[in-house]
């Protein structure tokens, strides 16, 4: 079982001599997995989240789902090599801050999520891969697809070249408010802002101590 505790809060206030331009953001989030072994390649787990944030118009969200897993390889090679199908079916509410564009203020939602994730280890670095979709059962147009990896290569003794990409198409952003964001929300980047696409690429280079086989406490659903 794995729990995290987290939240956050920024402030920003602009002095333009008239007056002054105040803008913050606030989110609190508790999360929570359990896992339970069905066999050297299946597993089957219940996560569940409350939160809040200003970010994304939610003003109290509780998300609970059960999920399945299958490792293609056994557990015990986890060390070295995964492929892992994990599905979740989950229920859903939001209570919004403000009323979204599609006029509400609260809402009940289940949706399903089947993510596939590749992860390999050897002497001379390891490579990441996973590629997730999900979708509302009201309205399967209501879907995300999100692909990212991480590649890093060893250099020499503990000094490794790391290179991440990420990209997904977005078509499921339920919580936007109606009424828009502020000027200084958007430069701030403060609220969730509508689109279709995003992505993300970084690169750079790491230290690392110890072995680069570490034991994996728990390799199931990614854990």
């Amino acid at each position: 079982m794995a729990t995290i505790l987290s939240g956050h809060y920024n402030e920003s206030n602009f002095d333009l001599g008239d007056r002054t331009i105040s803008s913050f953001s606030r989110g609190k989030s508790f999360r929570s997995l359990m896992v339970k072994s069905l066999g050297e390649r299946w597993s089957a787990g219940f996560s569940g989240t409350v939160f809040s944030s200003t970010f994304t118009n939610t003003e109290l969200g509780l998300t609970g789902a059960p999920a399945v897993e299958y490792n293609l390889y056994k557990y015990a090679e986890s060390t070295r090599r995964q492929l892992r199908f994990l599905y979740k079916v989950g229920y859903n509410f939001y209570r919004y801050e403000e009323e979204t564009i599609y006029d509400k203020t609260s809402e009940n939602l289940l949706n399903q999520e089947l993510s596939i994730t590749l992860d390999v280890k050897q002497p001379w670095g390891s490579v990441e891969t996973s590629l997730e979709g999900s979708t509302y059962f009201h309205d399967f147009d209501k879907n995300r697809l999100d692909l990212f990896s991480e590649l890093s290569l060893r250099l020499f003794k503990g000094v490794s070249l790391r290179v991440y990409g990420r990209i997904a198409r977005i078509r499921d952003q339920l919580s936007l408010p109606k009424g828009g964001a502020a000027p200084e929300e958007i430069l701030l980047q403060r609220r969730q802002l509508e689109t279709q696409y995003s992505y993300f690429a970084s690169i750079g280079l790491s230290y690392t101590f110890g072995s680069i086989y570490n034991n994996v406490v728990n390799p199931r659903f990614g854990n």
